[in-house]
């Protein structure tokens, strides 16, 4: 009988966060993306139980602040510095190559720090105010719908750069059958939150959609920075949404 290859678990694992996993990678790392909405989910209920934790002693705001910087730290800052890049790529003049040449920039410009600042703070507040709400399953979804969503862009676009990239050989290598495996298993994820889980899924699907036909038009496909924007952009977009839909108890 064949052992459970968790390979590709493994490496989602690696690629999206900084925490310590056993085992061997994927030998296709595409393989992985599918295991990528399991990993947002894990993530989500970090965050969620730090707000469990602390909203008894009656800090929601405190607890928005340390659910933040948590998921910030657990994906080594991955994702908002994707989102970074990509500011500091718009407000750059000149074609697609000159874009592109900035992102690839380590440096951050003004506009990359703007939008770190403002995703910091909406993702701050609307975790404080769905603190409030003590609707804590639902805190997961915004999570695992952002990495759904990465799956969207990754398995639809080309890669942007002809060079190539680190995120490079999970676009190449991917099929529609890592897309359909991921959305199965977001949808499997979201429905330990009823039906509203799986409403504000299709909430963020909706949104990578779009997000999906931007990045055609604007940088021509993908890149391992865009998908980390798509991530921060779906994430804490449905967090917001939330936040605004939740009543205070």
């Amino acid at each position: 009988m064949n052992r459970l290859d968790i390979g590709p678990f493994v490496t989602a694992m690696r690629t999206l966060t900084l925490l310590p996993f056993p085992g061997k990678d994927a030998s296709n790392f595409a393989d992985a993306i599918p295991c990528f909405p399991a990993v947002g989910a894990l993530i989500g209920l970090m965050a969620a139980g730090i707000l469990h934790i602390l909203v008894p002693l009656d800090w929601p705001m405190g607890a928005g602040v340390l659910a933040a910087t948590l998921t910030i730290l657990i994906t080594r800052g991955l994702h908002i510095d994707g989102l970074a890049d990509m500011a500091d790529a718009l407000g750059a003049r000149g074609p697609l190559e000159r874009k592109l040449a900035v992102m690839k920039d380590p440096h951050t410009g003004a506009f990359g720090v703007l939008a770190i600042v403002a995703d910091f703070v909406l993702k701050t507040v609307a975790l404080g105010r769905i603190a409030s709400s003590g609707q804590w399953m639902l805190v997961i979804v915004p999570f695992l719908a952002a990495r759904a969503a990465q799956a969207v862009v990754a398995t639809t676009l080309p890669y942007a750069r002809p060079e190539g990239g680190t995120a490079g050989v999970f676009v190449q290598q991917s099929r529609p059958a890592h897309l359909i495996l991921a959305l199965i298993v977001a949808m499997a994820c979201s429905a330990v939150a009823g039906w509203p889980g799986l409403l504000l899924l299709a909430t963020g699907l909706a949104l990578a959609v779009l997000i999906r036909f931007w990045l055609k038009h604007t940088f021509g496909g993908v890149t391992g920075d865009l998908i980390g924007a798509t991530n921060e952009i779906v994430e804490t977009s449905l967090l917001v949404f939330l936040a605004c839909t939740l009543q205070p108890v």
